[in-house]
């Protein structure tokens, strides 16, 4: 049961990779969570965003590039999903500004980046939070992506008070994502 909303979304991805009249329709979904996540976080050109978890269609990173101007990495841990995802980076032409790389969460050296992003399907997202958070820069800004109350069981999240203290936060209508919440290490909150 846990893994149907992220094993659906695989599916649709999956299709919109190859699609791109099916990729313009499953964009619009995320375009306006996008745009709120942009200004709370106030992302610009000059920052160096990571997006974890891109999955097929990566339409949050492509998405956070067209908004701002701003370099992007997305990290996946799935190989076929970076090999789809770096296919479709290529024909939408942004190679110059988007890299698609395999890799883990827990894993990833956070400290190159000033932005960093956590899709609501990371597994397991409270220690991929806990990694990113420890590993950042200071003034690194974290945007974590949280489900509706009532779908927690679907995701991965753990314990779900571990994002209560964030920096600000901008709540979404009509979503499976319920919330997303920003962080911004400031060495006093994580004890760096």
């Amino acid at each position: 049961m846990r893994s149907l909303i992220p094993t659906l979304t695989k599916i649709l991805e999956k299709l919109a990779a190859k699609n791109f009249l099916f990729y313009r329709i499953m964009a619009l979904y995320y375009r306006n969570v996008v745009k709120e996540e942009v200004t709370l976080a106030n992302i610009q050109a000059g920052d160096r965003v990571l997006c974890i978890g891109g999955g097929h269609c990566p339409f949050s990173g492509i998405l956070l590039h067209e908004y701002t101007g701003a370099h992007v990495t997305i990290l996946d841990n799935d190989a076929q999903c970076v090999r789809v995802a770096t296919e479709l980076i290529k024909d939408l032409g942004y190679t110059d500004f988007i890299k698609v790389i395999h890799g883990d969460g827990r894993e990833i050296a956070p400290t190159d980046y000033t932005v960093i992003h956590v899709a609501v399907q990371v597994s397991p997202m409270e220690k991929v939070f806990c990694h990113l958070r420890r590993g950042c820069r200071l003034g690194a800004k974290i945007l974590v992506r949280l489900p509706r109350r009532a779908l927690n069981n679907l995701y991965s999240l753990g314990d779900r008070s571990l994002f209560c203290n964030c920096c600000g936060k901008v709540v979404h209508s009509r979503r499976n994502i319920e919330s997303t919440a920003l962080f911004i290490k400031s060495g006093v909150e994580y004890g760096t």
